[in-house]
């Protein structure tokens, strides 16, 4: 009797499993097709403005005037590089400091609590920075500085070097996270080397690990730099959206600015209202920001990729001015105690250092919870959950909730199917000439600012770009909306369920094979319930980060004070209500309201985040019953 145990472990082929494979392909082609349509979207409706007169003026021009045909970029160009550059002085040394006190340092209890507060801090919303930066960073924390000195301010406190204050708490998790993983890359032989001849602890650091190090600190203080540049609704929300050069030193540190993506931000009203050159000239600046931020991203991978080859340095040879050998005599002995003693104190003050720039790096968490929850926790009612804003008899924010709910689970009804899919084909069709290219336009549309994929949404779902101007646009609505966010989703989503399927043991794969299973089977009845636990953190991931966006809502989603009775409606959300309430001088019921919504919101973002701690422990318990 044969066997029926097949003579390869190779999967055996069959209709389902060709399907499969189709259906898995084409979701990955589709992660390339939008990031293409982006591109194209963004390309086509700046033709008009690129093929005109105006061009020229666009990067020397400094004023913004659609009214009177002025379309100089040269002020918001400024705005975004010096809130850039302020964030990245600041960002830099603070990060490098604490990921080398959190690699080399800090012990194990310690490391993990500061990472913790790290991921914490990368999970507050951009809505919930820019509302505590304009209430409680310009106004308590810069504005008595600047009237101490005389500066020239207004009397809010906002300006350019606010703005970059909050970009640089902002982008301080990302510098921190990527800097301590390629210094715990360093092999451990180093650094043993460079302490048996009596190299001290500081030593080591600055001689060894952080130049072992460099490439990769150097590709995060990139990929840094692309997110502040392209980050909105914070550098919107206290910026003060001057429109004017700094002619003196004290507008340059405490005066007003606006940058690109405030710029487009703040523009939403005229897409509607302005004619095809304005609108073209604010796709132009989105485009414009969209190159930016690729070029970062671009260089850091670059500069990962060129830092990862292994390399062999050939041997110098000794150089000898005279051709004869001359010995050095040893140092004294008083003058080596003078070395000893001078390189502890150095240990020990750099110790220091490195401790301070830790605790300088988690100090704002503490103070963006404890100000939003002081000020939002004792506004919050039951009549935020049940009433509606504008409702006459006690403005909530029930609509808000549900809209923001009916957006995240429209997108993640989208976004989640699909990153799977791709997710399935990169990590088990990994020969397959596509997956490259897949893997990394999935990583480059994550850097994408999340005002352009508004701007996408717009002109593709609610004044589609191939309408005539004369024909009735759709609108915004909760498809729109929904598709923006699921857009921001895929990319996270098909990274980290990539990573949990690639960490499922091939042994199971083999065996599954061996018993008779088809790929689709063992995917589905293997692979995917060992690799849930690391999957679901993925998704909570992506939905704790649109959860908060307010940007591409903008464009999208739309607004109203009542409860949308259709996806096809304009759809309320919470960020932008928060948004809203801050940025217009509001009632004071209104300001009740913000904060109420901030609170929840960030409390919301919080126990997302919370959650995904806790299944991220899972991985290692399901790794080992999948080994």
């Amino acid at each position: 009797m044969a066997s029926t145990v097949p003579k390869s472990d190779a999967p055996r082929s069959n209709w389902g499993d060709l399907v499969f494979r189709w259906v898995c392909q084409s979701s990955g082609v589709f992660v390339l097709l939008i990031a293409a349509t982006i591109l194209y979207v963004l390309v086509r409706q700046s033709w008009p403005f690129l093929m005109g007169d105006n061009l020229s003026q666009l990067l020397t021009g400094d004023r913004w005037d659609p009214d009177k045909n002025q379309y100089g970029a040269l002020v918001v160009v400024f705005g975004t590089v010096v809130t850039s550059l302020i964030a990245m002085l600041i960002a830099v040394p603070l990060g490098i400091g604490s990921a080398a006190f959190l690699s080399e340092i800090a012990p194990a209890w310690l490391r993990r609590i500061c990472g913790f507060l790290l991921e914490l801090l990368a999970a507050i919303p951009s809505i919930v920075y820019g509302f505590w930066a304009k209430t409680f960073l310009a106004k308590f924390g810069l504005l008595p500085v600047y009237n101490a000195l005389g500066l020239e301010n207004s009397s809010s406190g906002q300006g350019i070097l606010a703005a970059g204050i909050v970009l640089a708490i902002m982008i301080l998790p990302y510098i921190t996270a990527v800097s301590f993983d390629v210094c715990q890359a360093v092999p451990r032989s180093q650094r043993e080397a460079a302490l048996s001849v009596g190299a001290t602890r500081w030593q080591t650091i600055w001689r060894v690990v952080l130049p072992y190090a460099r490439p990769g600190i150097i590709a995060a203080c990139f990929l840094a730099l692309g997110r502040a540049v392209g980050e909105t609704m914070a550098v919107t929300m206290v910026v003060g959206n001057g429109q004017y050069l700094p002619e003196s030193f004290s507008q340059f540190v405490a005066g007003t600015g606006d940058t690109i993506p405030s710029k487009i931000a703040g523009s939403v009203k005229e897409t509607t209202t302005a004619d095809v050159q304005n609108y073209s000239a604010l796709v132009t600046l989105g485009l414009l920001l969209l190159g930016v931020t690729l070029i970062m991203n671009l260089l850091a991978r670059g500069i990962i990729a060129y830092a990862s080859k292994p390399r062999v340095k050939a041997g110098r040879r000794p150089i000898h001015l005279t051709g004869e050998l001359v010995e050095v005599p040893p140092p004294s002995a008083d003058k080596l105690v003078r070395i000893r003693r001078r390189a502890a104190l150095q240990n020990r003050v750099m110790t220091g250092v490195l401790g301070a720039a830790q605790f300088l790096t988690v100090i704002p968490l503490f103070l963006i919870l404890g100000y939003i929850t002081y000020m939002g926790a004792g506004r919050l009612k039951w009549s935020f959950f049940t009433n509606r804003t504008g409702d006459p008899a006690g403005a909530g924010m029930a609509n808000a909730v549900l809209g923001s709910m009916t957006l995240v689970g429209l997108a993640s009804a989208f976004a989640i199917p699909v990153g799977m899919l791709a997710a399935i084909f990169l990590a088990e069709f990994r020969s397959h000439w596509l997956t490259k290219p897949i893997r990394f336009v999935a990583e480059l549309l994550g850097g994408v600012p999340s005002i352009v994929i508004g701007v996408f949404g717009y002109a593709l779902l609610v004044r589609p770009f191939w309408l005539a101007p004369t024909d009735k646009s759709w609108g915004p609505s909760a498809w729109a909306g929904a598709f923006a966010l699921a857009v921001m989703m895929l990319p996270v989503i098909v990274r980290a369920a990539e990573e949990a399927i690639r960490l499922v043991p091939n042994g199971m794969r083999e065996a599954s094979y061996a018993l008779g299973a088809s790929r689709r089977q063992t995917v589905f009845r293997v692979i995917l319930p060992a690799a849930l636990p690391a999957i679901i953190t993925g998704i909570l991931l992506a939905v704790g980060r649109v959860a908060g966006e307010t940007a591409p809502l903008l464009y999208t989603a739309g607004t109203s004070n009542f409860f949308a009775e259709s996806p096809s409606e304009p759809t309320p959300a919470l960020p932008y209500f928060i948004y809203t309430y801050v940025q217009n001088p509001p009632k004071p019921a209104d300001t009740d309201l913000a904060w109420a919504g901030a609170f929840v919101l960030l409390m919301l973002v919080l126990v997302l985040n919370l959650g995904t701690r806790l299944l991220s422990g899972q991985r290692v318990v399901a790794a080992s019953r999948g080994d």
